[in-house]
């Protein structure tokens, strides 16, 4: 579990097809993740992934076909978002981020605003009626309050510190981002069906 509050940013040093699932490194900040060993979970742009090698300064990580199938394509010396597994005796600042992507949202336009931007974001059909204004969602892994729903689309303000703390910086409008629901509007549909 995570919180959506990024504590690095990482750079794809490789990707190689295994089958139909990707092995993956990433080259990390020693100095910033100083204490992560094999078998930890790291969030990956939001994706929850094990960590299965430690070399230097590079992470190595395995994605199944399944984790794949849910996330917007990764590319060499693409920068990514990363966080540490929550430790429960920290502060939470973001929310509850699990790691298990739900899809993939596309940017539709981005507004400069007194050094803040606002996103107008599309959201896939089957996900739009868990998005709530005011509730949270996780874009890419960082944890964001939603401003708006209409339609399939929703907005959101990234402040100047979450802009130069996160990957999100080099986005633009038409980009892909994974999008991660609050798991609360999940638990409420599923006692809703029973």
């Amino acid at each position: 579990m995570f919180t959506g509050i990024i504590e690095s940013e990482g750079t794809i040093s490789s990707l190689v097809k295994k089958g139909a699932d990707t092995s993956i490194n990433i080259l990390f900040d020693q100095a910033t993740l100083d204490d992560i060993k094999p078998g930890d979970s790291i969030a990956v742009n939001g994706v929850c992934l094990t960590v299965e090698a430690i070399t230097n300064n590079e992470l190595s990580f395995y994605l199944s076909v399944e984790s794949i199938s849910k996330i917007a394509d990764l590319k060499l010396n693409q920068k990514v978002n990363l966080e540490r597994s929550l430790k429960i005796n920290e502060r939470i600042s973001g929310h509850f981020v699990f790691g298990h992507v739900d899809g993939v949202c596309t940017i539709t336009e981005i507004a400069e605003l007194d050094g803040c931007q606002r996103w107008l974001l599309k959201a896939p059909k089957e996900l739009i009626k868990y998005i709530a204004k005011k509730g949270s969602v996780s874009l890419s892994g960082v944890s964001l309050t939603v401003n708006s729903v209409s339609d399939y689309v929703f907005s959101i303000n990234l402040i100047p510190f979450t802009l130069s703390h996160t990957t999100l910086k080099y986005n633009k409008a038409g980009d892909k981002l994974n999008i991660e629901i609050d798991m609360l509007a999940r638990y409420v549909e599923s006692i809703n069906k029973k």
